[in-house]
């Protein structure tokens, strides 16, 4: 096994910047490869992607479970099966339905022009659903953080930065409060920054978590 694992992934995407934050809340330190996902190594099929040397983890949401079962304490993975299958659920949606309008969301002219599909309604099913569940909690499956805030952060994010004017007066109240609060999140932040373009002379360059967090 290396010294350290090695992140392949892409800035500005939610799914490299999920695994960028995990690897950061579980204090794991990583080299930090930032490509592009049309120009991949030899034996990359996708991003983003953890080497570990002698394996690779491939999926977002694995890299996570990957580095948060190196850190038992932090009680991201709850332990009773019908949060699990709430937050896997969850994951689903984002990934599948909402991601896809999302992507066709942004790549429409603003203000949408007649005759576009309404892509952002489409993508407001989804937030809708999660306002309805921060009406009841304080975090999206549950009073406490879980793998299913940060896997679902980085895709609310570039959802609202599509239009932020609108978003800022969207009726989702609460879930403006839930990102708001992760504006000062300095692993978020730091999740979020832009790598260097990797190539195969580039000087390594190491995602570190800060000091331990204390107010995130």
């Amino acid at each position: 096994m290396t010294a350290v694992p090695i992140l392949y992934s892409r800035n500005a995407c939610p799914h490299s910047a999920r695994a960028r934050l995990a690897l950061l809340y579980a204090g794991l330190p990583c080299e930090l490869r930032a490509i592009d996902a049309g120009d991949l190594p030899a034996g990359l099929t996708a991003l983003p992607c953890l080497w570990l040397g002698d394996a690779s983890v491939n999926d977002s949401l694995a890299i996570m479970r990957w580095a948060l079962a190196r850190r038992p304490d932090l009680p991201l993975w709850p332990e009773i099966r019908v949060r699990q299958q709430s937050i896997e659920n969850l994951v689903r949606i984002v990934d599948g339905p909402f991601a896809e309008a999302c992507d066709l969301y942004r790549r429409l002219p603003l203000p949408p022009r007649a005759g576009h599909r309404d892509y952002r309604a489409e993508a407001e099913i989804f937030l809708a659903q999660l306002e309805a569940r921060l009406a009841r909690m304080s975090y999206l499956v549950g009073d406490s953080e879980t793998v299913a805030d940060l896997a679902i952060l980085p895709f609310i994010h570039q959802f609202a930065e599509v239009d932020r004017t609108w978003f800022d007066v969207s009726p989702y109240r609460r879930l403006r409060a839930w990102l708001a609060g992760y504006r000062d999140n300095a692993l978020w932040r730091q999740a979020q920054q832009d790598a260097p373009r990797w190539h195969a002379d580039a000087q390594p360059t190491y995602l570190n978590a800060p000091a331990r967090r204390a107010s995130a």
